[in-house]
């Protein structure tokens, strides 16, 4: 199975960057930069709400780290990068059309990446909220659907939008990209 896990972020944008892996301060600046800069639907959690959105995508992230860990996971970061297999059109509208990054998921350690159906945010207080999952688990739904990982996507997306993947490193990006999360 050739699955790919793509990113979408806005065209202004850096790839591989995640507000998360900066300092708080840090964090606030660039998020109130990026809110000025573009009113995409994506950006506008970086505006006069950001306190709470911060607050409670820490929390978020530390629930998915944690149910992660049980899993058996072995995460190198606090803060994942966020993908969706193949293709989400709500994240792609909400970036305005933006641009994708694209990575292999056969070229991804099973032990770097978890999995929530839908955004994991957006479900975290959910009752269709389900637990993170693993590689192996996402094959075993995709094989339900004949190993057909678009009749699996077609099935969920109604209700949830999108399988969102959870990288857990950053060895998968270019070094460049390593080196500094400073320019969002």
């Amino acid at each position: 199975m050739n699955i790919m896990l793509v990113n979408y972020r806005h065209p202004s944008s850096r790839p591989y960057r995640s507000i998360m892996h900066l300092p708080r301060e840090r964090a606030f600046e660039i998020a109130d930069q990026l809110y000025k800069s573009s009113q995409c639907r994506a950006h506008k959690r970086f505006g006069p709400d950001f306190e709470f959105y911060y607050a409670y995508r820490l929390q978020v992230e530390q629930a998915l780290y944690n149910e992660f860990m049980e899993l058996g996971g072995k995460p190198q970061l606090k803060h994942p990068f966020y993908f969706v297999l193949e293709y989400c059109d709500a994240f792609y509208e909400n970036f305005d059309h933006g641009v994708c990054v694209k990575l292999p998921l056969n070229e991804i350690d099973p032990f770097d990446i978890s999995f929530t159906f839908g955004d994991s945010m957006a479900q975290f207080e959910s009752d269709d909220r389900q637990p993170v999952f693993l590689v192996d688990t996402l094959y075993s739904y995709i094989k339900n659907y004949n190993q057909d990982i678009r009749l699996f996507l077609n099935k969920i997306i109604p209700k949830y939008k999108c399988i969102e993947a959870q990288l857990w490193t950053n060895k998968y990006f270019p070094c460049e990209s390593r080196d500094s999360n400073e320019s969002q």
